[in-house]
């Protein structure tokens, strides 16, 4: 069998130049000018050639070892891979599989010379896609010191002037952007709160959705919204085939570009004023230590419960509320949790009374808390670092097969792979039975005079959590009922 491989990074370079059609009638005629038939296509349509994770390029490598393809035709060697090393890498495979490769642009054989003419190819190929970026980098910013929108973000309250590159104002959902800073600026609510009423109304967003709180605090905080966008603010680089690592870049080195205010900046700047201090209203309400956070959970739908704070008559009022209440995306099925908000207070007091009632019934106390066994991890951590070991031995060994021509790269890749992942998985295994075992051996006993003694809400909160105990409340009515779960 015969092979062609194609590839194009995206859907503009496949309407530009090297269009995937183009390719592949090249390499055929190519073929078949020697003869050659019995063809099989390798397509790769939209995948970066700067790494060998590709659908195609992995089947044509698994072909190629078992011996299945003796010819390759490709258009151009950066269309295997833009990487010198990757380039020479897929060449060495050929070779040592007894296939050739045929270039349309150019010849390539394994002498010294074509090896040579083969890695300055390489070399040009990744000069040139640096250039590339760096062409593209720098019209983007002419771009955007022309007044000019480089890329479309799709903003919500914006339509899209393609010829001018430019946001127009769209006003059904400018509409919704001005009443989000209406409830802000008369309510001085927060962004989860104006959330809530946009659902209460029925305003979803253009995902027919109801808004988040997130969605609701980047209106909120956007510049853009009063008339300023900003291109240039994060650096990207791209780390593999589907990632990559951005930074944000200083505001020094922002560049700003004029589009329509939907709001004024008077009022842009009185929002920031609002969401600043709501975040510091929180924050300082934050430091309060709660006894039942993170182990109170909904006796209704099984969700967590949540801190929240209300204002009444300037007055700072805190409840347990079920999560689902606020964020849908906590939400199993449409409606919302019925269970109601509980004063954090009233709670508090109750449950740690439960506790101490407990202690002073020495049957309850049996069957509460002195009946959690501790369990021992030392078996269980060393045979996981047993298994890590050998693990690692055969990494070792892998390497060397490889190196000694026992095992082609393919295989070796895999292997390689398939045993990082166990070395991972173990070690993860291994750090978080360490954690638990450390903690019991640094675990101190707790009596029920001690229990009985504490007094502020970290002893009261450290009682709990050495015991594992989980809180389930539920409130439907006037009043409301608890349960203790291990």
């Amino acid at each position: 069998m015969n092979a062609i491989y194609a590839r194009v990074s995206t859907d503009e370079q496949a309407r530009s130049g090297y269009s995937l059609s183009d390719q592949v009638s090249q390499c055929r005629l190519k073929l078949q000018s020697l003869g050659l038939t019995n063809i099989q296509e390798y397509i790769d349509n939209g995948y970066s050639g700067e790494f060998l994770d590709r659908p195609a390029l992995k089947r044509l490598r698994e072909d190629l070892m078992q011996g299945l393809i003796k010819t390759i035709a490709v258009y151009d060697p950066d269309r295997l891979s833009r990487n010198l090393t990757n380039q020479l890498l897929i060449a060495d495979e050929i070779e040592k599989a007894g296939a050739q490769v045929l270039f349309v642009t150019g010849d390539y054989d394994c002498s010294p010379e074509g090896r040579l003419f083969f890695s300055i190819r390489g070399a040009i190929s990744a000069f040139e896609k640096a250039k590339i970026r760096e062409r593209t980098l720098r019209g983007k910013r002419t771009k955007a010191r022309q007044g000019k929108i480089p890329i479309n973000n799709k903003p919500y309250g914006f339509g899209w002037d393609a010829e001018k590159s430019i946001y127009t104002i769209n006003e059904h959902e400018a509409a919704v952007v001005r009443l989000i800073y209406d409830m802000c600026l008369i309510n001085h609510w927060g962004s989860p709160q104006i959330a809530s009423k946009l659902a209460a109304k029925g305003i979803v967003n253009r995902n027919g959705k109801p808004f988040n709180p997130m969605a609701v605090y980047r209106i909120l905080t956007k510049e853009l919204y009063c008339g300023t966008a900003y291109s240039g603010q994060i650096s990207t680089t791209k780390t593999g085939q589907y990632c990559r690592k951005t930074v944000k870049r200083p505001k020094a080195d922002w560049i700003p570009i004029p589009v329509p205010a939907i709001i004024s900046r008077e009022t842009w700047e009185k929002a920031q004023q609002i969401v600043k201090h709501n975040a510091e209203l929180s924050r300082r309400n934050t430091r309060r230590d709660y006894l039942l956070q993170g182990i109170i959970r909904c006796g209704v739908c099984g969700m967590g419960l949540v801190v929240s704070h209300m204002s009444d008559a300037g007055q700072i009022r805190c409840y347990y509320r079920c999560v689902t209440k606020s964020s849908p995306q906590y939400r199993s099925k449409s409606e919302r949790c019925p269970n109601r908000y509980i004063p954090v207070d009233t709670l508090e007091k109750a449950v740690w009374q439960a506790v101490l009632d407990i202690v002073k019934d020495e049957t309850v106390l049996r069957d509460y808390l002195l009946t959690d066994t501790i369990p021992d991890h030392s078996r269980k951590i060393a045979e996981l670092t047993l298994r890590q070991e050998n693990a690692k031995k055969r990494q070792a060994n892998i390497v060397k097969w490889y190196q000694a021509n026992l095992l082609d790269p393919l295989t070796a890749e895999a292997e390689l792979a398939t045993v990082a992942k166990e070395v991972t998985a173990l070690s993860e295994q291994l750090a978080g039975l360490q954690k638990v075992q450390d903690k019991i051996k640094k675990r101190p006993a707790i009596s029920p005079a001690s229990v009985l003694n504490e007094t502020t809400t970290e002893e009261k909160r450290r009682i709990l959590l050495h015991y594992g105990l989980e809180v389930h409340v539920k409130r439907l009515g006037k009043d409301f009922e608890f349960w203790f779960r291990h």
